[in-house]
Order: C-alpha cells, then sequence, then structure tokens
C-alpha cells in the first residue's frame, strides 16, 4: 500500500529537506508550493517519486486546487509548512490588508486546509505544524509573525482534542533558526523596523544557522518514529536535548 505525504511549502528550506527524506523512506510526496521552479526542480530530481501542485494554501481556491489533484488518493502525512513572515514592523503601523493576506496563509491555510483533507486521512494518520519560537516569544518587528503562529500553536492543541476520537494525531514542532530563503529575509529587513537585524545577520555570519537536512532529520524521526503520545504531547523543539539522542542519527 502506498505510503504518501502532503508537504505545504515544499519547494525550498524545511520543505525541500524534508520531501527529500520521506522519499527516501520510501513515501510518495506530494508538494505544494506557490512558485513553480522550486516544484519543478523537485519533480525534476524525484520524478515519479513526487507530485507537485502550485496552489496558495492562503486561499479558498488554492485548498480546493490541492484536495482536487488527490482525487481518491489518501494521507499518511499532512505537513503544515508554508508560512510568511511579511508584513515586518509595528502593529501602529499595520496595514490591514497586509495583516490579512498573512493570517490567510500561516493561520487560514493550515486550519482549513487540515478541514478540507480530513476524509483523506484516517487512523492513525499525522499532521504536524511548523511552529516557532515566536508563537511563545514576541519579537520586536515580528508582531504579525508572533501572532499568527501562537494562534496556529492554540489550533494544534484545538484540533488535537477535536481528533482523538478519529485516531487522527496532530504535532507541532519548532525547527530553530534555519538557513532558509525566510532568514534572507530577515537579513535585509529594515533595522529601524527590526532592533535585532545585527544579531540575525551574525547567525549566518558565523554558521549558526540550522541546515534544513538537519531539521528534516529531527521532523522525520518526529512523524515516522515518535510514539503517538509523544507525537502530539507538546511543541517540540528541535534544540531539546532530551529528543536529540532519537533523531541524531536517524538516517
Amino acid at each position: 500500500m502506498t505510503k504518501r505525504a502532503l508537504i505545504t511549502g515544499a519547494g525550498t528550506g524545511i520543505g525541500r529537506a524534508l520531501c527529500e527524506r520521506l522519499i527516501a523512506e520510501g513515501y510518495e510526496v506530494v508538494g505544494v508550493g506557490r512558485r513553480l521552479q522550486p516544484l519543478d526542480a523537485l519533480m525534476q530530481d524525484f520524478g515519479d517519486s513526487v507530485m507537485t501542485v502550485q496552489a496558495d494554501v492562503g486561499t479558498v481556491s488554492g485548498r480546493r486546487k490541492i484536495s482536487s489533484a488527490l482525487k481518491r488518493k489518501k494521507l499518511n502525512l499532512l505537513v503544515h509548512n508554508a508560512a510568511v513572515l511579511d508584513p515586518a514592523g509595528s502593529l501602529s503601523k499595520m496595514k490591514r490588508s497586509a495583516w490579512q493576506k498573512h493570517y490567510q496563509i500561516n493561520l487560514e491555510g493550515p486550519l482549513f486546509l487540515t478541514q478540507k483533507l480530513l476524509p483523506k486521512l484516517h487512523s492513525g494518520s499525522r499532521i504536524l505544524h511548523i511552529s516557532s519560537g515566536a508563537a511563545h516569544q514576541p519579537v520586536q518587528g515580528w508582531a504579525t509573525y508572533c501572532i499568527s503562529k501562537a494562534a496556529l500553536l492554540m489550533s494544534y492543541k484545538c484540533w488535537k482534542q477535536e481528533l482523538l476520537e478519529k485516531g487522527i494525531l496532530i504535532g507541532s514542532a519548532k525547527p530553530g533558526i534555519v538557513d532558509t530563503p525566510m532568514q534572507e529575509q530577515i537579513r535585509n529587513l529594515d533595522e529601524k523596523e527590526f532592533p535585532m537585524l545585527e544579531k540575525f545577520r551574525s547567525f549566518k555570519h558565523q554558521n549558526e544557522l540550522l541546515n534544513p537536512k538537519e531539521v528534516s532529520r529531527f521532523l522525520t524521526w518526529l512523524l515516522l518514529e515518535s510514539e503517538p503520545e509523544q507525537f502530539s504531547q507538546e511543541d517540540h523543539d528541535v534544540r531539546n536535548e532530551t529528543l536529540k539522542p532519537f533523531w541524531n542519527n536517524y538516517q
């Protein structure tokens, strides 16, 4: 029986690395993204092991397109990785239109895509939210992102209660500060809007950013090897030293 995983934000960074890892584990991957070029590259590299869907998870039409592309295919894994940082800056100057677009992607996307795909999930399936330390701690200049990630964290907790009787597991994971296109965007922010700019630039210059491939090992262990109760227990942190022995040598 085909094992199948759907990953949003699959074209670059953590999403791309997780696609590679799960394909190596024998999964057929459905990679979702907004930009065609990274998705084409994914198909060129992995051929029949991957199916791509160019869609915006923040729109009703995008979620409908994702569901339609699956046809009657079932899912074992659903990973909500797609997210945006924009708009950066203070809440006092926030434009409502930019705020709404952000939340359509970062919060409505995962929530309503899960809702849309529930018929394709079965008892034992796992859903994973890619969380952030910003869900727990405010970062000046990232107010919109912090609030959306905090809301996503609460949605994971609410889904956990609701899906319990269906046997569908939902988890949440903080991948740390990872060398992704979002980090490049952060390094180009206006220091007036983001006072921690130089600190985040130093992460890159001093090679302190995590490699997406390393993070994908952590996420793959969580998705495939962690015990059901452990998977859903908390917002798992890649920096948690008690977990590291479980995934550090995971191949």
